[in-house]
């Protein structure tokens, strides 16, 4: 059965499996919810154009339907969930727009969180991402790319957090989601360590203060899912809208 809605059809009788990690202690349901169905969408178990039913959601996730259906509104006030009501809520095709939106305001940020860095008369201890450089390569050896995005996060969350703004990285996470989608993807289809080369040699720029190769650094880095993204489409066309594909 269908149920058309400004010219989509949606298959009400499907549903998605998610993959479910433990509950922080103290985490609210809300928030947890909102963590899973999140981190379901930037890898692509919750695909784009998928259907996602609240009930079905709210049993994966052993919780009521109340902070499940908070947690879709709050993504779709990003964009990245369609809410139909009384007929349930689709996970966004990719829209090329706010990826490159979100990536925009990512290079922005990011970039003055560096430069505050490089202004700073001595550095604070640059260790954490020698280390977290280490744990990437030795997920790539082993072949977890999930592993491998979640310390690419903490890589470039680390950045905010050497410059005193770690507040500033949790509050673009939710917009990130656009790009972080693209980037999850890109694993698939792109030379991983090549990403690893330029968080070596990022970290490296930083060391030196040499703000000019940081930028340049950065730019590379930030726009490699463009160089991915005829890759995406070929492996991937059902997760863009049909006129896009």
């Amino acid at each position: 059965m269908f149920v058309t809605t400004a010219a989509y059809h949606i298959h009400i009788n499907e549903v998605s499996t998610i993959k479910v990690t433990e509950r922080f202690p103290q985490e609210t349901g809300r928030s947890y919810a909102y963590r899973m169905i999140r981190e379901n969408i930037i890898s692509t178990e919750l695909a784009p154009g998928s259907l996602v039913s609240e009930k079905e959601l709210a049993q994966q996730l052993n919780l009521s339907r109340t902070p499940v259906r908070e947690s879709l509104i709050d993504l779709a006030q990003v964009g990245i969930v369609e809410v139909f009501p009384q007929r349930g809520s689709r996970i966004s095709y990719i829209n090329c727009e706010m990826v490159e939106e979100a990536q925009f305001a990512r290079f922005a940020l990011e970039h003055a969180a560096c430069h505050r860095l490089c202004s700073e008369e001595t550095l604070p201890d640059l260790s954490v991402l020698a280390e977290n450089i280490n744990a990437q390569q030795q997920a790539l050896a082993e072949g977890d790319n999930a592993a491998f995005l979640k310390l690419d996060d903490e890589f470039h969350q680390s950045l905010f957090q050497l410059a005193g703004l770690s507040h500033i990285f949790q509050l673009i996470s939710s917009f990130a989601i656009h790009f972080d989608r693209m980037r999850s993807l890109s694993l698939g289809v792109a030379d991983v360590n090549k990403l690893v080369a330029d968080h070596i040699e990022l970290a490296d720029c930083l060391a030196a203060q040499d703000e000019v190769s940081i930028n340049q650094v950065l730019e590379r880095h930030l726009n490699r899912y463009k160089i991915d993204e005829e890759a995406i489409r070929r492996a991937h066309p059902t997760f863009f809208p049909e006129g896009d594909r």
